[in-house]
This record gives structure tokens, sequence and C-alpha cells, in this order.
């Protein structure tokens, strides 16, 4: 399908690359990727987080990926897609979380240290995977602002619901 194809062109354009990332940010395609990482269908979304991954290298791309709702989508990937894209999903927000402080309360507040921590622990993960959300936690946790915010929360009655 040609959406996941060009969504795997940008991946590869995007891999070690930084002058690429700069070029693919600015001509729009961070928000193009947020979107099929959200509506496309399962490869459309794998390769899409293959490339917010590989873009999210880059501290302005993350905030950009982060502005365009990209957490929340990434959050959602790593909690209910497929293996890969739980993976991937898994290093963009790893990247995010390690190049751009900006980035962390927002992981915080779509649930992804939750997310997070059952990847890492997840006995059907990948190495990788298990990897990336373990190192994502370890960013989380080393930013004075987010381990506050997330201690406050051990002082919040739990939703029932």
């Amino acid at each position: 399908d040609e959406k996941a194809d060009v969504a795997e062109t940008l991946q590869e354009l995007a891999r070690d690359d930084d002058e690429s990332r700069v070029a693919i940010a600015a001509a729009g395609g961070i928000e193009v990727l947020v979107s099929l990482a959200r509506d496309g269908n399962e490869r459309q979304k794998e390769r899409a987080a293959g490339a917010l991954w590989n873009l999210s290298d880059n501290d302005e791309n993350s905030v950009a990926i982060a502005a365009a709702d990209g957490i929340e989508v990434l959050v959602a990937l790593a909690r209910d897609g497929t293996e890969r894209q739980k993976e991937l999903a898994a290093g963009a927000l790893s990247n995010m979380i390690e190049v751009a402080s900006g980035t962390h309360e927002g992981v915080v507040e779509a649930g992804g240290v939750a997310v997070l921590s059952s990847l890492a622990q997840e006995a059907g993960a990948s190495g990788d995977c298990k990897l990336a959300a373990a190192i994502a936690l370890v960013y989380l946790a080393a930013d004075d602002t987010c381990l506050s915010l997330l201690l406050s929360r051990l002082d919040q009655p739990e939703d029932d619901g």
C-alpha cells in the first residue's frame, strides 16, 4: 500500500541523518505520520511509528510530535498495537523523553508511565521493546519535575471506573 511505502521511505531517510529529519518535519511530515499512526491500517501504523521513532531523535521534532498529539498516539500504540508497533512506539517515546524534556509531562498525562512499565515487564515483548520502555522510564525518573508529578499521583484516590 502506497501510504505505508511512503512512511517506510521516510523512516529510512530519517534513520541516521538529522538533515533529513529536519527537512521531513519542515515539509509537514510529522503531522501526516502522527495521523497515519492513529488512523491507518496495521501496516501504515507500523511504518508511521517507525518513522516517528527516527524523527524523534531530534529535539525540535520531538516537540513537534508532541504538539501534533503524537504522544497520545504513541502511548495508544504502545498499549494496544501489534508487538512491532509497541516496540516502535516505545522507541519513539524513549527518544522524545531523552532529547526533549518538554515532552515528559505529556507522557505522564497520557498514561505513558503505566504503559511503559507494563511493556518493560511484558513476557511476550521483544528485548528491544523492553529496553526502550525501561530506558524511557529511567529518563522520566531522572527529571525532578516529572518525578514530583509521579509521586503526587500516589496521594490521589484510585479511580474505580
